[in-house]
């Protein structure tokens, strides 16, 4: 990060400066956290704990913005996690998308509700009152948070206090650094969404309590999209009457890829190099073959069985012509846990793991209300996942979902290869704009005024090549990361931009003996199908 925007803490001791959440955020954004009086980079805020923010400068200069935070007295991770509510202001200072809600919480320590001083401005509150308030002293904001900042201890990470059932500790902090650095600071794209049902295959219009026709209709009614992440090996039989209804219905059916056999840690295990592209291109050369018996086209994002992917196989990815992969947060961290990479895992839209985007996904059930609302202020695509049992009460349960995520705003639906290409970050620099793919390749609408682009690397160190295709003339022109190029008169404003990498490695073969996956295979769908019907 070329611009860092220094935070000096007052009050504070010298391991809070290098804890772990801060020494996190230290390297999702650009800020540098200092002890206050130490040489200052750009002061532009002031962390104040166990005081009350008074509209103090760091340098004489100006009034700094400032956020106050009650000490943390436990110098260890919570054990103990408290539930609380959490009501937020319906006020344009309190972040998108939480105005106006009401939230169910976990937080690790106990809260003193604050007393509001002065003209301040209550962000949100809880049982015992006020817990997050606002106060302006010319152009700087002072935020107050009830909220010691969280801990995760040396074996955690960031996901640890910033996930569905943990985040409001931390809220206030991140909105204040993202107001901080709002000067240098990327815009996500719009919200995008997609419902994901793993397992079922084309061989009849139904899954087990997964009905395709209802579901399209339902879609086409309440606005939604979704996925079935299909098994390679069932594409030996498909329906052709359900292939059908997914060609017609594409707007709101599609397909992905899970796994290639769907045995236990399939995508996880300790392969070799060869063993891994051998199972890879298996799976694609079987979607292969259903698409040119069906005429569909399934996306190229694999959903690993069970969440279970390693770093080595998600780096082979891309070579096999796979755009991203799809797994939650946990499941990634949980399967390469050893990797020092996990402790950054949650905050943006998409992460990259061996130069291979990894989208987020989230369960159907479970605390799903404060998901969409975490990963929508996040920027993050609002995957939700579930098995055909998550059906067993009825397509109520995907019509009630998708009518909260529509009530946040303008959503994009589509299928996981529309839900990939929008995965990016941009900013205007004067009449340059700046575009930071988080996928090998998206689909980008120019902002007006934009006379130049530049396409920023989403990977440390690398300078790769990327084409660029103008929607409408069908323009095109090929760059490099980091580099400036004037832009064409265009038809349109939106644009394709793809990383130009080498043929795909087609390494052939059978990785494992078919009959037992076969025959395991066959008796889960049997199982499926059968317990629909009870």
């Amino acid at each position: 990060m070329s611009h860092l925007f220094q935070v000096d803490i007052r009050r504070g001791s010298p391991d809070i400066v290098m804890s772990e959440v801060l020494s996190t955020l230290e390297g999702l954004l650009p800020v540098k956290f200092t002890l206050a009086g130490q040489r200052r980079l750009e002061g532009v805020g002031e962390m104040i704990v166990g005081e009350r923010a008074g509209g103090t400068s760091c340098d004489g200069s100006g009034v700094a913005s400032s956020l106050s935070v009650p000490p943390n007295e436990n110098s260890a991770q919570a054990s103990v996690l408290k539930d609380v509510t959490v009501v937020f202001a319906d006020d344009p200072q309190v972040p998108f998308p939480f105005r106006g809600k009401s939230l169910r919480n976990r937080i690790g320590c106990a809260v003193n509700a604050l007393k509001v001083i002065g003209g301040e401005k209550v962000l949100a509150s809880g049982e015992a009152g006020p817990l997050w308030t606002l106060s302006t002293m010319g152009d700087a904001k002072h935020f107050r948070s009830a909220f010691p900042l969280p801990r995760f201890g040396p074996e955690g990470g960031l996901k640890d206090v910033l996930n569905e059932e943990r985040f409001v500790e931390i809220l206030p902090l991140l909105h204040w650094l993202r107001d901080l650095c709002a000067p240098a600071s990327y815009a996500s794209p719009p919200l995008r969404a997609c419902f994901m049902f793993d397992d079922p295959n084309l061989h009849w219009q139904r899954y087990g309590y997964v009905d395709f026709k209802q579901i399209a209709t339902n879609a086409a009614k309440e606005n939604y999209h979704v996925s079935f992440a299909t098994i390679p090996l069932d594409c030996w039989f498909t329906h052709m009457r359900t292939a059908a209804l997914f060609r017609t219905s594409s707007k709101y059916l599609s397909l992905a890829i899970h796994g290639n056999n769907h045995t236990r840690k399939e995508l996880a295990r300790n392969y070799t190099k060869p063993e891994r592209l051998c199972l890879l291109n298996q799976a694609v050369r079987r979607i292969e073959r259903l698409e040119r018996s069906t005429a569909l086209k399934v996306c190229r994002v694999m959903v690993p069985p069970h969440g279970a992917c390693s770093e080595e196989m998600l780096g082979e990815l891309p070579a096999c012509g796979f755009e991203a992969a799809c797994l939650s947060h946990g499941s990634l961290r949980a399967h390469n846990a050893t990797k020092a990479w996990t402790k950054d895992v949650g905050y943006l839209p998409a992460e990259q793991v061996q130069n291979c985007p990894v989208l987020p996904r989230w369960g159907l059930s479970g605390n799903t209300t404060n998901a969409i609302l975490l990963a929508a202020f996040l920027g993050q695509p609002l995957v939700l996942r579930g098995h055909q049992r998550d059906l067993k009460n009825g397509i109520e349960l995907l019509d009630q979902h998708a009518g909260y995520i529509n009530s946040l705003g303008s959503v994009l639906w589509s299928n996981m290869t529309g839900v990939s290409r929008s995965n990016y970050l941009w900013r205007m620099d004067g009449e340059t704009c700046r575009l930071k793919p988080l996928s090998r390749n998206v689909e980008f609408h120019l902002p007006s005024g934009a006379s130049q682009l530049i396409v920023e690397s989403p990977f440390d160190g690398l300078t790769e090549p990327w084409h660029i295709v103008d929607g409408g003339s069908k323009a095109e022109l090929t760059v490099l990361s980091g580099q400036g190029v004037a832009l064409p008169k265009m038809v349109n404003r939106t644009i394709s931009v793809r990383m130009l990498s080498s043929q795909p490695d087609r390494i052939g073969g059978s990785l494992n003996p078919l009959v037992i996956p076969f025959f395991r295979r066959l008796l889960t769908e049997g199982r499926d199908r059968f317990l629909s019907f009870n």
